[in-house]
């Protein structure tokens, strides 16, 4: 314990008391200082040896501490005169003192002094501590009464320890008895709960205060003596009303975002969603979200900016959802979790895919134009066979001519339509005007090309025969075709004049007919 200096005053004329009592050595943590004096002191600290064997005096209630030498004969009457603290060395005669009886007797003394010392010194480490803590700390009896109490159970009711010594709920919350029997909001009678169980317990309580409603994490727990017995209850409530505002704040900011949003700790244990995560993702169910996530994440499409594009079911259609994790960082920079954000994307992808299919597309036939024709021809460019048929609509001008452009532009749309149910499987575009080609990148003979094209101008020609407008129409094709070349790559440019010239020499030879490039 603490270091003490004991002061002892020594009121005697014998000088062998000063002698023997410098003998004895001091306690652990302990030193000794003698005076010799003619009053007895008052100081707390201070222990005074009066010898009496010459007589006693009147009183002693100044001395707070004191050790009375006296004979046998004198100590019926110096029970007396017994200070507070008061003990009598009883010495067998007025003319000695025996030596090893009063190292006894001043061990003894000197012991209870320091233990006093080291109660008092204890006591101040107790309050001490006890008051610097800034949650709210009491000790109540068996009844239920306030003994002792910290200054932050103080400010919470605005009350000082002496006003609350004793004191029960309804005086130190101001709050009537029959509001405090609604129990809906104030301390509840939990002590009983806490002898009952003999350990410590932890209990949500709210309480009315001066300032407000005020939440509290409770812990109470029973106080023993040695033999077990339950003397009385203490408590520590901690003021977490703060923390509850703060993760009501967080839980409406994360229910009023307009996107999925997951968190997880450190451990990876997700603690935390919100209902826009449940409406995206219906069968996550209540299961290992972790695997749950896991297993989504494997149909997730990466990107070099560290995000993630993922496609889910909602409804009958499918939602695009971007998906990002940030790390959650403490006040000291270490990561303690993560946050998932699903942001759904849908409207920007479908607007995107539309950009890219509009320009992409012919804005008449639907087909693809010229610009994705060359994005097409680089893609199939090193296929291990290569075909491309053109085709170019025989008298389209008269139609025009004769009735008009919307008559023109039925024929071109239906031209399209016939072209992409005769080649299912390969590339058309509209090259512009009345002209169309068609790349096909699967291995096919010259005899299967000529085949298929021919089947497409026999269906072509015989629907412009059924529509009197389109009557005066045929259409010619131009087919070329090769295998890949020794140097690993089509020249697709080439073969696409290829198809042109072959498509020309079709018309040259009267026009309703197709032609192979090389061929008779």
């Amino acid at each position: 314990m603490y270091y003490c200096s004991l002061k002892f005053e020594i009121i005697s004329r014998d000088e062998a008391l000063m002698r023997i009592l410098s003998k004895v050595p001091p306690p652990e943590d302990c030193g000794f200082t003698f005076n010799a004096c003619t009053q007895p002191g008052t100081s707390l600290d201070t222990g005074t040896i009066i010898d009496l064997r010459n007589g006693l005096p009147e009183k002693l209630d100044a001395v707070y501490c004191a050790a009375l030498i006296v004979t046998p004969a004198q100590a019926e009457g110096a029970m007396a005169l017994l200070p507070r603290d008061g003990y009598l060395w009883v010495v067998p005669c007025e003319d000695s003192l025996p030596e090893e009886l009063i190292k006894g007797y001043f061990e003894r003394f000197a012991a209870m002094l320091k233990e006093r010392f080291d109660a008092r010194r204890l006591r101040r480490c107790f309050d001490t501590a006890l008051d610097s803590v800034p949650d709210l700390v009491w000790f109540k009896d068996m009844k239920g009464a306030h003994l002792m109490v910290n200054n932050g159970f103080c400010g919470a009711v605005a009350k000082t320890k002496e006003q609350i010594y004793k004191k029960g709920h309804y005086y130190i919350w101001d709050i009537p008895k029959e509001e405090y029997d609604q129990g809906d909001y104030v301390c509840l009678e939990s002590e009983d709960i806490v002898i009952k169980a003999g350990k410590t317990c932890l209990f949500d309580e709210k309480v009315k205060t001066k300032s407000g409603m005020r939440q509290f994490k409770t812990y109470k727990s029973p106080l023993t003596d040695e033999d077990g017995t339950v003397f009385g209850t203490c408590g520590i409530a901690k003021d977490v009303t703060d923390l509850h505002n703060i993760n009501n704040e967080l839980h409406t900011i994360m229910e009023s975002m307009p996107f999925a949003v997951m968190v997880e700790d450190m451990s990876g244990s997700v603690i935390s969603v919100n209902s826009r995560f449940g409406e995206y993702f219906p069968d996550c169910g209540e299961g290992d979200l972790l695997l749950w996530k896991s297993e989504m994440m494997k149909k997730a499409v990466f990107k070099d900016n560290g995000t993630a594009e993922l496609t889910v079911k909602r409804g009958k259609g499918e939602r695009f959802l971007n998906v990002s994790e940030e790390p959650i960082i403490d006040v000291f920079g270490e990561k303690i979790g993560s946050i998932t954000i699903f942001m759904d994307v849908t409207v920007e992808h479908n607007a995107k895919k539309q950009t890219i299919r509009t320009a992409n597309t012919d804005y008449l036939t639907a087909l693809n134009n010229r610009r994705s024709l060359f994005a097409h021809l680089e893609k199939v460019k090193s296929s291990p066979s290569l075909a491309m048929i053109t085709v170019d609509l025989d008298n389209f001008k008269k139609v025009n001519d004769n009735f008009g452009h919307q008559a023109g532009d039925k024929a071109l749309r239906e031209t399209a339509r016939i072209m992409k149910e005769s080649f299912p499987d390969d590339f058309i575009a509209r090259l512009g005007g009345d002209e169309f080609i068609t790349v096909i990148s699967r291995p096919l003979t010259e005899e299967e090309l000529c085949s298929l094209t021919s089947a497409f101008l026999d269906r072509l020609t015989e629907y412009y025969e059924r529509v009197e407008k389109f009557a005066v129409m045929t259409a010619s094709a131009g087919i070329a075709s090769e295998c890949l070349p020794e140097n690993g790559v089509h020249d697709t440019e080439g073969l696409m004049h290829k198809s042109d010239t072959a498509l020309y020499g079709a018309k040259k030879e009267g026009k309703d007919r197709y032609k192979v490039f090389g061929g008779v």
